[in-house]
């Protein structure tokens, strides 16, 4: 039955009276779409106005490829233009979520409307206001987001991740946030909502709050759905508590645990998102086609069946073993809040910024000792709370980029940095190779000195972070991403710089330092999943008078060399320094140019520095942090570029109070 209550407090029928609305219900039909149907198409013939009762449509324009340009909620109509010009639509609408509407056909139309003045004008006026918003290219930002977690059968762990997604969503965005666990069962739960029988006007009842320290926390509430019923029945009852949650909340996370079949494919009918605890990447969750449904995998070890895979990618995310894990749901949800770079905190803190379109990923470039300056930029990111997700890192760059995404703090960083630093141990890395082999030293000594700072971790399996080292194919020159094997062999391979250590051989590859193909990885990053990429890189441009300590030695010692005199090359750089000096002209160049696709760039400036400076840790980390404050504001306004639509959209209605 049309809610004439409602319309009547719509703009565009404030023109009628009561009596006049009343009379007009004939008029009037009531029709329902699904999420994802299409409504109408650009080009289709407009012959029907609608009226939004419940949901919510997307609106969608003409340019390859398609571009979101509005959102249609309750109270919103469309399809005038068309009646009104006699033309075609101009834009495609689908159902965001399922929508109740009322339509009115071309005769209805030109009955009500066509005849009154104040209704054109008001029509006039909405178009033009829609316009100016495509005119301006408006970010467009749906008003609710769901969640969906559920767990293939037998494996647990969805209540605690649906719970601290929910307060971790709570906490980045300062919105509303409902966490709504669905269970069904033959006896109903006279703590939990009965969907089938009780209002959804009385959901409010039922809500309790989860509070943490000084926030109120999300709201809790449980949901009980009788056994029995297939998956179109789920998908109607839980696309109405969605329509009716929406009102309030800006992120609705349902828990559809793991027992009953019919839940999970339901979850295409209301969900914008479906996170699935699996046993193993790419393993399907038994939904059938996800349309339009952003699907993210999670492995959960604490499951038996469960093995580790390398730590590669934004997804599958992988949550570790851990004894906090092992405590009721809402207190080990309160320990990940409290420690979000915990070895459990990281993933799920990595899931939330996904879901939000936030994750950070970082493209360390190569550079030797340049590369130290790294350091400093992983510290200010602690120190001002920005959260790195996944990174990439090339030659220097990879193995700083290991040792964060193992967990060591950027502070423990700096320190193995100044210790390895000193000159008492410029030869210790030295194995030379007399030439018997393509390198002046073989690298044997190298992974010695590195191997105790890994901490006895081996394999990408047991990264904290996502996280791949980039090395180049000499033999055809591609660029190489290494993502799986040895740590230690994967850095190794792309810190192979040319001439100075001897290349890896992989199969029936010869790899050699990924600077050479590609010094500033952020394609990586990209492939990766990061939504959000920083490229650092650390090459300085070539400075007059700036000379290694090797280089200055070569030049006193060779001065008295007679020869140099005869055929005047005296003041003619050594081979040495041509190839090296090459390499960073090189490095710096394509550097910033593989570097373009980034959303943020930083350059520390390292040109009073050499690459083999390593003594000087200190300061090339200063100048990396002083580069990297710099660059806090644009960072930070990438993510609130993300962040500000959701609060801008969020619903206005204030949840109730506890029942």
């Amino acid at each position: 039955m049309v809610d004439l209550d409602f319309l009547a407090t719509l703009q565009i029928f404030r023109f009628f009276t009561r009596a006049e609305l009343e009379a007009a219900i004939p008029l009037f039909k009531e029709v329902s779409f699904a999420k994802d149907d299409v409504l109408m198409r650009i080009g289709d013939a407009g012959d029907v106005f609608y009226v939004v009762i419940d949901g919510e449509l997307e609106v969608w324009d003409a340019s390859q490829p398609p571009r979101q340009t509005g959102t249609l909620k309750r109270g919103d109509y469309f399809g005038e233009m068309a009646l009104l010009l006699g033309g075609k639509r101009t834009a495609t609408i689908v159902a965001a979520r399922r929508a109740d509407l009322i339509a009115i056909d071309k005769p209805a139309f030109d009955q009500l409307f066509l005849k009154n003045p104040k209704a054109i004008e008001h029509f006039a006026r909405v178009l033009s206001q829609r316009l100016a918003g495509v005119t301006r290219a408006e970010r467009i930002q749906r008003a609710t987001t769901t969640i969906s977690v559920a767990s293939s059968r037998g494996l647990q762990g969805e209540t605690l991740v649906a719970l601290s997604l929910a307060r971790i969503l709570r906490q980045l965005t300062a919105t509303e946030v409902v966490c709504v666990e669905v269970r069904t069962g033959e006896a109903p739960d006279p703590e939990a909502f009965d969907l089938q029988h009780e209002s959804l006007d009385e959901v409010s009842r039922k809500f309790l709050s989860v509070p943490f320290g000084d926030d109120p926390g999300p709201v809790v509430v449980r949901i009980a759905l009788h056994v029995g019923r297939d998956a179109e029945v789920y998908g109607f009852l839980l696309s109405n508590l969605v329509s009716k949650l929406s009102e309030t909340f800006s992120f609705i996370v349902l828990d559809l645990g793991s027992e009953h079949d019919g839940l999970i494919p339901s979850a295409t009918a209301y969900s914008d998102a479906f996170v699935a605890l699996v046993d193993r990447p790419g393993e399907d969750p038994g939904m059938g086609a996800p349309r339009s449904m952003k699907v993210l995998r999670l492995i959960n070890l604490h499951n038996r069946s469960s093995r580790p895979i390398p730590i590669s990618a934004s997804d599958p995310f992988v949550l570790p073993r851990s004894r906090a894990l092992a405590r009721p749901p809402l207190e080990a949800s309160e320990y990940l809040l409290a420690n979000p770079r915990s070895g459990p905190g990281l993933p799920l803190h990595r899931l939330a910024h996904k879901l939000l379109g936030t994750s950070i990923g970082l493209a360390l470039g190569g550079g030797a000792a340049f590369g130290l300056a790294h350091i400093g930029v992983l510290q200010v990111l602690d120190e001002a709370g920005v959260p790195v997700d996944l990174l990439a890192g090339c030659s220097q760059g990879s193995i700083i980029s290991v040792g964060y995404a193992l967990g060591l703090p950027a502070s423990e960083l700096a320190d193995i940095a100044r210790e390895l630093g000193a000159k008492r141990n410029a030869l210790a890395v030295s194995d030379p190779t007399f030439f018997t082999q393509p390198g002046i030293i073989a690298g044997h000594r190298f992974l010695s000195l590195l191997r105790p700072y890994l901490k006895g971790k081996e394999n990408f399996e047991q990264l904290l972070l996502p996280c791949r080292t980039v090395a180049t194919d000499i033999e055809t020159g591609e660029r190489i991403e290494i993502g799986s094997g040895r740590l230690e062999a994967a850095f190794r391979a792309s810190s192979s710089v040319p001439m100075v250590m001897t290349p890896v051989k992989s199969g029936e590859r010869v790899l050699v330092d990924g600077g050479v193909a590609d010094p500033v990885p952020a394609e990586v990053v990209i492939d990766m999943g990061a939504d959000i990429t920083v490229a650092i890189n650390v090459v300085p441009r070539m400075k007059r008078g700036v000379e290694t300590v090797l280089s200055a030695w070569y030049r006193r010692l060779n001065a008295f060399n007679p020869l140099n005199y005869v055929v005047d090359i005296q003041d003619m750089p050594n081979l040495f320094d041509i190839v090296m000096n090459s390499m960073q002209i090189l490095q710096y160049e394509l550097g910033n140019f593989k570097a373009i696709t980034a959303d943020v760039l930083i350059n520390p400036d390292l040109s009073d520095f050499t690459w083999i400076e390593y003594y000087r840790a200190n300061e090339l980390i200063e100048r990396g942090a002083e580069a990297a404050r710099k660059a806090l504001p644009a960072i930070e306004k990438a993510v609130q570029a993300k962040i500000v639509p959701i609060q801008r959209a969020a619903p206005r209605r204030a949840p109730p109070t506890e029942a």
